[in-house]
């Protein structure tokens, strides 16, 4: 790999690694997230409820499976694969419960205060334009990335990021202008 190609790919890994983990670590933080996660399931994605165990297993699978498999470089353009049709698929399943005015709230990172919107569309995007984006890079090079200053930066700058994009919606909160309460500020 030339130039920056090697810390782009690097910065792709953490970004989805990072989001990945952080979401499979929230449905399966316990029995009782888990069982969230699975009833979720159920009621915003209609998945039948003897499916949904299976679906519930499957997605946190998948999830852990995509971060581990970018951690280790032979893996890589496989893991980068995996997470953007994961992301597809999730995207679409969003989109779905925005058109179905689904009012639960989305349970992509654990316990989501708000039901699906454009947020969650913008975050699945974005996570899936660090996949679409290391895919290529990870299979250009011709060895391991190097390990150096930059590297680090490279994957502090990714897992910065997928951080701000899980979070996402108190950010949004955060920006948002407070409702109007019909008294007048001091």
């Amino acid at each position: 790999m030339a130039g920056a190609m090697p810390y782009l790919t690097i910065g792709c890994q953490a970004v989805i690694a990072v989001a990945f983990a952080r979401s499979c670590a929230a449905k399966a933080a316990g029995r009782a997230a888990f069982a969230d996660f699975r009833r979720w399931l159920s009621g915003a994605l209609r998945v039948p409820a003897p499916l949904a165990g299976p679906a519930a297993a499957g997605a946190v699978a998948a999830e852990g499976a995509v971060a581990a498999a970018l951690l280790f470089p032979p893996l890589v353009p496989a893991g980068f694969v995996a997470a953007a049709v994961l992301l597809a698929v999730f995207t679409a399943a969003v989109a779905s419960m925005i058109r179905r005015r689904v009012r639960i709230p989305c349970r992509c990172f654990g316990a989501g205060r708000r039901p699906p919107g454009p947020p969650h569309i913008a975050r699945n995007l974005a996570l899936l334009a660090a996949a679409v984006t290391g895919l290529p890079t990870s299979v250009a090079g011709d060895g391991p990335p190097p390990f150096d200053a930059a590297a680090v930066l490279a994957a502090v700058a990714g897992a910065a990021a997928a951080l701000l994009l899980i979070e996402l919606e108190e950010i949004i909160d955060l920006v948002r202008p407070l409702p109007a309460t019909g008294e007048e500020a001091p």
